[in-house]
């Protein structure tokens, strides 16, 4: 039997905000919850909610000022927005584990595995307490070519 749990993980660079990786890492050691883990139970959440594909359109999609007749259009540069940045967070996905996140990925129109992480990450870990969680046009992985 070939079960992902017995399959060597494979580190992945997901950029994630500051304060989110600070929440992952407290997380963890407070829960002894893996990284992975963490990032997969936010992405079933979202996946249950059918939020998933709005959260990565909505980091991905340059909004039109109110009034204009013209939908957003897809943020094709990645530019960070003033005040916005993130942070690497290495994470260890198994093989599976990675065909589902790519699947995924396709299926979003995520374009990168960290965004699609990320976005569940930061939606998961930063809505609860007023942190600025609201969907920005950065992504490192982008502009890095991951």
């Amino acid at each position: 039997m070939n079960s992902s749990a017995y399959q060597t993980p494979e580190q992945v660079s997901i950029y994630v905000k500051p304060e989110a990786k600070e929440r992952a890492r407290v997380m963890s050691r407070s829960e002894g919850i893996e990284y992975a883990q963490l990032a997969m139970d936010a992405i079933d959440h979202f996946l249950s909610e059918n939020m998933l594909a709005f959260l990565v359109r909505a980091r991905l999609e340059v909004s039109r000022p109110n009034g204009s007749h013209f939908p957003p259009r897809r943020n094709l540069r990645s530019k960070s927005r003033p005040g916005i940045r993130r942070v690497l967070w290495p994470v260890q996905f198994r093989p599976a584990e990675l065909d589902i996140l790519n699947d995924l990925v396709q299926d979003t129109g995520a374009e990168h595995l960290s965004t699609l992480v990320s976005v569940a990450v930061e939606a998961y870990l930063l809505d609860d307490d007023g942190v600025d969680s609201s969907p920005s046009t950065d992504d490192a992985a982008i502009s890095s070519g991951r």
